[in-house]
């Protein structure tokens, strides 16, 4: 009677077990630090898809906005009277484009708002009709702070009202205004994300010598990437108001 061997069962040794973890731990890794690589490029490009759309729209606001800039006009079929015409220049210094500070970045506050710009944008009134002012100012806000850096929210705020003046006092050559508040057309909108700092400059003399002095006016916007601060975007614009330029 022939007998059949019994198979033994083959068992991994414990040498081979930690081998085989050490191999898949390092295959976990490699696939680990790819999903953490593409989801850090996913998110960086992404940062940078939507603050170039913010920039370029703010840009185009922006350049918008100076070119519009006016001083409050009342207008008749054969003349017309602004402030200009007041020999008392601080008439016409009330409606300047105003900026924080030339030549410097301006960086976000630790808190709060930062006023850096205001601006009006007039419609001439044409007697009986009323005129309309919009009064702006653009507010860098706290947002964030990355590692290193304060990072601000660029905002501007309207202030809308229609405006008549007096014939007693010249109309719109006195500087003196009768504002009834538009309240539908005020209202605050963020422009920008993540900015690092704003920066201006102005090709010629602050403030200008008469009011009739306009200047081109450059402004700059840096913004950063909060999760790599070597990451960033930087662009500018320049127009001319029709106003003059002078501080805070």
């Amino acid at each position: 009677m022939m007998i059949t061997p019994r198979r033994t069962k083959k068992a991994f040794t414990m040498v081979e077990v930690m081998i085989a973890c050490v191999i898949m731990a390092m295959f976990l890794s490699v696939v680990y630090q790819l999903f953490i690589g593409g989801s850090k490029s996913a998110g960086r490009a992404q940062w940078i898809d939507s603050t170039t759309d913010q920039m370029r729209n703010a840009f185009t606001f922006l350049n918008r906005e100076i070119k519009s800039s006016t001083y409050p006009t009342t207008l008749f079929t054969d003349t017309f009277f602004d402030p200009c015409d007041n020999p008392d220049k601080s008439v016409a210094e009330e409606f300047y484009m105003k900026i924080l500070k030339v030549g410097e970045p301006i960086k976000p506050p630790s808190s709060g708002e930062l006023k850096v710009m205001s601006w009006v944008v007039c419609e001439p009134e044409r007697p009986p009709v009323p005129g309309k002012i919009v009064k702006n100012t653009l507010f860098l806000d706290y947002h964030k702070t990355s590692s290193k850096e304060t990072l601000g929210q660029l905002r501007v705020k309207f202030e809308a009202f229609k405006f008549t003046t007096d014939k007693t006092s010249e109309y719109a050559k006195s500087g003196k205004l009768n504002l009834t508040p538009i309240a539908e057309e005020s209202k605050s909108r963020i422009l920008v994300n993540d900015v690092q700092f704003i920066e201006f400059s102005v090709a010629g003399n602050i403030p200008p010598e008469k009011p009739v002095d306009f200047f081109p006016i450059s402004v700059k916007i840096r913004t950063l990437y909060p999760k790599d601060e070597k990451v960033f975007k930087e662009n500018s614009t320049m127009a001319t108001p029709q106003v003059g330029i002078d501080t805070f």
